[in-house]
């Protein structure tokens, strides 16, 4: 697999990292996790359409209890803090359903 192209950021989700090309030239690279990265490969992938709660977390956590709920809040916060580098780029919450990446 190749990297995936998603605003200023290219996602190597074999590598589990996230390469972030700044406007100045600079590169700054981040390690992930493997969750961090399966979960960001499958927001690029849905192309801005909703991933749901249930898919993430039958996918990552075995079901969908409450504290596996909130392990999920946890990751997508910090994917939205490592993603807020680039603005025309960010993760919104359909709350209630999912999440979608949403590329401006």
């Amino acid at each position: 697999m190749t990297a995936l192209s998603l605003g200023n950021f290219e996602l190597n989700v074999q590598k589990q990292q996230l390469l972030f090309h700044a406007s100045d030239g600079t590169q700054v690279l981040r390690k992930l996790s493997f969750r961090e990265a399966s979960i960001l490969r499958l927001l690029v992938e849905a192309q801005g359409d909703v991933v749901e709660n249930d898919i993430l977390l039958n996918e990552f956590w075995s079901g969908d209890s409450i504290y596996n709920l909130n392990a999920l809040y946890v990751f997508m916060s910090r994917l939205k803090r490592l993603l807020a580098a680039d603005p025309s780029l960010s993760i919104v919450n359909a709350r209630g359903i999912g999440y979608r990446l949403v590329l401006r």
